[in-house]
């Protein structure tokens, strides 16, 4: 999606230090432009928060807080390993991304397991 307007000038650092104003037609609208700085940030703390998720699940795991069958475990493992993807689409290399795509898939599949669990009825 493009967006058309014509812009008269770029102040860079306005007083607040958060963004860029742009004047569009002599009308100040507040830009916040992300450099290349914080772009590389911000797709660190996503892979970061993934790892996070995918680590601590597997500890959960080890010690018995969470069983691999559980809603938690698979959702931390899903939620991690789509983190873990997303970082991947900025900083690629392809032996991780494959193993994210493993990951995503078993997680899919041990979710799967967990709902058709709970909506079989228990024997007794």
């Amino acid at each position: 999606m493009t967006a058309v307007c014509a812009v008269s000038t770029i102040e860079s650092h306005p007083p607040h230090g958060m963004g860029q104003y742009v004047w569009v037609s002599n009308k100040p609208i507040l830009a916040f432009v992300m450099d290349k700085n914080m772009i590389d940030i911000l797709f660190d703390v996503i892979g970061m928060s993934g790892t996070g998720l995918v680590v601590g699940a597997f500890f959960m795991l080890q010690l018995g807080k969470a069983a691999p069958e559980s809603l938690t475990y698979n959702l931390m493992n899903l939620s991690g390993a789509i983190l873990l993807l997303i970082s991947l689409c900025y900083n690629f290399n392809l032996a991780s991304f494959v193993i994210e795509l493993f990951w995503i898939a078993a997680s899919i599949i041990g979710l799967v397991k967990y709902v058709k669990a709970k909506q079989s009825p228990v024997a007794t």
